[in-house]
């Protein structure tokens, strides 16, 4: 029995998490869920995502993203395509906050409206570089809004 070498065996996750790409999930008949993982505070991410069409009923070109009642300007809407069965959305997301953020948009044609609710882990300053999933770029660094070099204080003679 001592000759013997003992393994342990894990299962093969089947979350699709393991595979690094965005996670679409359909909550309900019109609302999706859009997990991008972990993100960086005070970055502009460029987002592109695939999804089912079932969920639109007409032609996705005339979907645009509706600001009422109020705009969502941390999460705006860039572009919106279809290949076959699939619809490729492109979004701008900025990460203004850290811990765990859901930014939530709608896209509307005419009478027909689907709801996208983002959700991603926003790591504060000094809590390390996340690895991006497939689909997200980080486009800009934004200048954190506490380290201002601007100030009119000359310090002490």
């Amino acid at each position: 029995m001592a000759d013997e070498a003992q393994h342990v065996h894990f299962e093969e996750a089947t979350d699709g998490i393991k595979n690094n790409d965005i996670v679409v999930k359909q909550k309900s008949l019109k609302k999706i869920e859009i997990q991008l993982g972990f993100l960086q505070i005070h970055h502009v991410y460029e987002v592109s995502f695939v999804m089912s069409r079932s969920v639109f009923v007409a032609d996705v070109a005339g979907y645009e993203q509706n600001d009422e009642p109020v705009p969502n300007i941390n999460c705006r809407m860039v572009g919106i395509d279809q290949e076959g069965d699939n619809v490729v959305v492109e979004i701008k997301f900025k990460a203004v906050k850290e811990k765990l953020v859901r930014e939530k948009i709608a896209l509307k044609y005419e009478n027909d409206e689907v709801g996208l609710e983002f959700v991603a882990r926003v790591l504060g300053k000094g809590k390390g570089t996340p690895m991006l999933r497939s689909g997200i770029k980080c486009v800009e660094v934004q200048q954190d809004p506490e380290e201002t070099e601007a100030s009119d204080w000359q310090g002490f003679d």
